[in-house]
């Protein structure tokens, strides 16, 4: 009774084993299912985002000092500059300061690596067109310098990103040296052959020859520079004098140019910084002591100058008392 009892028993529950070790396959088969279609349903939920970081524009264009448009307006924005969609000095001074600041080789210059990093939008074509606008080049055969005046002067304004007024001063030519130096050239600072034809300056050959004719007539005209100068001997000193009340010693020089169509800076070393050095120095060229320069008087040849000097000599022609000085030509 006991055996039948047990064996009664024991079937049903060695069936049940085998049930549930069926159900647990099935639960098994189902859970693993249940997993393929959950990573399936995970992968396909996670494709859209690496295609979305995927499509992050690439920038292919080139974007420089001298480009305009609503490229240069992204930039500006992004490096924190006024935003007026002209690439000027200004603004190759925030991108230089951008690319320092994300480990990026500061040149100033927007490329492909830094217009990627700034996620520039629309970057390729509207790059496209910056480049080709700063890049296009002319056959330029003028020269265009400090005191030069015209359409092509304002030109070159626009170009190197400074105020447009056609008059050559100390402001464009610091412009123009930065521009130099942006796009490998020889900064000096005179718009040249090489120069002109990389800005792509156009209309240039009559009007710059009529700006350095003037230029010309202006100085091989030293006598009657030098004579202005000794008609103002005497003048007394005053420290910030420009006019014949009193004169400092960049206040007389710059009064003189002045009344010979020439503008000069207001300072001894802005005249300095503005005028080409020269080694042999001619009646009229400018005399600098010291680098930055502390003082300057109109060389009169014969190693002698006119200057307004100090309280004690005020205006006066005078001997140049050192040989550590410097030359510079108007």
């Amino acid at each position: 009774m006991s055996m039948f009892y047990a064996g009664r028993h024991r079937a049903p529950s060695q069936s049940s084993q085998v049930g549930k070790r069926a159900s647990a396959t099935v639960v098994a088969a189902a859970a693993l299912g249940l997993g393929t279609a959950t990573i399936g349903a995970q992968s396909a939920t996670a494709a859209p985002s690496t295609s979305s970081t995927e499509s992050t524009a690439t920038f292919s264009g080139l974007v420089k000092q001298g480009a305009r448009g609503d490229l240069v307006k992204q930039i500006q924005r992004k490096v924190g500059v006024s935003v007026d969609g002209v690439f000027g000095p200004a603004t190759r001074a925030g991108v230089v300061r951008w690319q320092r600041s994300h480990g990026l080789s500061a040149d100033g210059i927007v490329g492909p690596r830094t217009g990627t990093k700034m996620r520039l939008r629309s970057g390729s074509a509207t790059a496209a067109r910056s480049s080709r606008t700063s890049t296009r080049t002319t056959n330029f055969t003028g020269l265009v310098r400090l005191g030069s005046r015209g359409d092509v002067v304002k030109q070159v304004q626009r170009k190197v990103g400074v105020s447009v007024d056609g008059v050559f001063g100390s402001g464009t030519r610091a412009g123009v040296i930065n521009w130099q130096r942006s796009h490998g050239l020889t900064a000096d600072g005179v718009v040249g052959p090489r120069t002109g034809s990389a800005m792509g300056l156009t209309g240039s050959t009559r009007t710059t020859t009529t700006a350095s004719r003037t230029s010309t007539r202006t100085s091989v005209s030293s006598s009657s520079l030098l004579s202005t100068a000794a008609s103002l001997v005497g003048t007394p000193y005053v420290m910030g004098g420009t006019t014949t009340s009193g004169f400092d010693c960049s206040g007389f020089t710059r009064y003189v140019f002045a009344r010979h169509g020439k503008s000069l800076p207001r300072t001894a070393e802005q005249q300095r910084q503005a005028t080409t050095r020269v080694s042999s120095p001619r009646p009229g060229d400018l005399v600098f002591f010291g680098a930055p320069a502390w003082h300057v008087g109109i060389y009169a040849g014969n190693g002698q100058m006119y200057d307004a000097g100090n309280s004690r000599v005020d205006t006066t022609k005078r001997a140049i008392w050192t040989s550590a000085v410097t030359y510079g030509r108007v």
